[in-house]
């Protein structure tokens, strides 16, 4: 009978078998650095692209439908964010810096440039002339307005998102448009403006994560009716929303919940009768109830 090992002789093959394990473990380190590298590599020469939709609707990101990025404010002086949370239906959240962006203009504007850019590569330049958009969006072309537009587009530009969800598995940060040309090298207006839109917004829209909006008849609702579609057109079975609930999606600056009900009524009236949806109305117990 062969004797059994010392324990020096046991310790030495442990030590032989921890110094296999610990080169496999550094193997599959590398390898895992060597595919990220590669990957990294790869995404540089990958065409990101926004998912294609019918030319009668736009498209808006789910969880910016069911948060208080465009607000219904009216006040003169828009209001300024520094990595200050938005209020959001739902679970997830929204961290935003940049100026105040309404939904009476600037939500509009967004959604018409995404349109522009979804048959693009993202990070290319979207050109179109100020007048295109101003029709597109059911402006009237003339100066205030082109100079609300450039506005709108500078305002756009100034923000960062952070933007946290189970869907997303982590964090996502990004802006809602990159840069934005109106000036040639003399510094005369361009016939065409240009704008680059973020790469990173392909993330935020996902496979299908967005909501399809009837455009003719979205860029004619009053802005509260507007924030009330963006919340409902975004669910399969919208939930009843309370009144106070509503005011904090709109970001509105009424002042007082009640002062704020008597503009809610009419949104409430404005988007049942606009067809959008098969009944919006408000029950007797105060909560807006959707139904699709």
């Amino acid at each position: 009978m062969k004797p059994i090992g010392t324990i020096a002789t046991l310790d030495q093959q442990l030590a032989k078998l921890k110094a296999r394990v610990e080169e496999a473990r550094q193997r599959t380190a590398e390898d895992k650095k060597t595919a990220k590298a590669e990957e990294t590599e790869r995404r540089k020469f990958m065409v990101v692209q926004l998912p294609l939709w019918a030319d009668e609707v736009r498209a808006h990101p789910n969880e910016s439908c069911r948060a208080a990025l465009f607000t219904v404010r009216r006040a003169r002086k828009r209001k300024s964010y520094l990595d200050e949370s938005i209020f959001v239906v739902g679970e997830g959240k929204i961290s935003y810096t940049g100026f105040e962006l309404r939904a009476e203009n600037d939500e509009l504007v967004w959604l018409q440039i995404l349109h522009y850019a979804k048959t693009l590569p993202l990070g290319r330049w979207v050109e179109f002339t100020p007048y295109q958009l101003c029709q597109d969006i059911g402006w009237t072309p003339s100066g205030p307005n082109y100079k609300l537009l450039r506005d709108c587009l500078l305002r756009l530009k100034a923000t960062a998102l952070t933007i946290e969800s189970k869907r997303l598995q982590g964090g996502l940060a990004l802006s809602l448009i990159g840069d934005f040309l109106w000036r040639d090298e003399d510094g005369k207006p361009r016939t065409k403006y240009a704008v680059q839109v973020p790469t990173e917004i392909r993330e935020w829209f996902g496979d299908n994560n967005f909501t399809r909006l009837n455009w003719e008849i979205y860029r004619t609702l009053p802005p509260v009716a507007r924030r009330l579609y963006d919340y409902a057109a975004s669910h399969r079975d919208p939930y009843a929303l309370k009144a106070e609930t509503i005011f904090q999606l709109c970001g509105s600056d009424a002042e007082s919940l009640e002062n704020f009900r008597k503009v809610l009524r009419r949104a409430v009236k404005s988007l049942d009768e606009s067809g959008l949806l098969k009944k919006v109305d408000i029950t007797r117990t105060g909560l807006v109830k959707f139904t699709r």
